[in-house]
């Protein structure tokens, strides 16, 4: 938004689902109970493509009065460069929704917003930012 408050775009969301889909069908078909409903979608990519939905379009984080941060990893470790990445402070929060055209979608997006605990949300996921712990609200 135009007044500099931090948001992820829906598309993020969408790439976290297909990311953590293809890691826990892995893990299902190895026995890992929490990957069973992503193991059992053939097509995933697909499915999450054409049959899940993420609203609204920008979703806007709460930082709770916190003040934003910014990393430069490198291999070497942290680094003042002149590229930065945001990153958003533990604590913050965002609502968003996800509509399933198919019902037989939802276990498997409980258990990719599951594994948000493990892996995260956004480009930093692989150093371990991101993680988040998520609620279902019904209406």
């Amino acid at each position: 938004p135009a007044d500099g408050t931090p948001f992820l775009y829906d598309y993020q969301v969408k790439g976290m689902l297909k990311d953590s889909c293809k890691m826990l069908a892995k893990a299902g078909k190895a026995g890992y109970a929490g990957g069973k409903a992503c193991a059992a979608i053939k097509a995933y990519k697909q499915a999450i493509d054409g049959l899940i939905f993420v609203t609204p379009r920008e979703i806007l984080y709460d930082l709770h009065g916190m003040k934003m941060d910014y990393c430069a990893q490198t291999p070497m470790g942290e680094r003042v460069s002149i590229a930065k990445s945001e990153s958003v402070p533990a604590g913050s929060t965002v609502e968003f929704e996800i509509e399933c055209l198919d019902c037989k979608l939802e276990d498997m997006v409980r258990e990719c917003l599951d594994y948000g605990k493990k892996r995260g949300l956004g480009q930093w996921r692989n150093s371990g930012k991101g993680r988040f712990e998520w609620e279902e609200v019904k209406e």
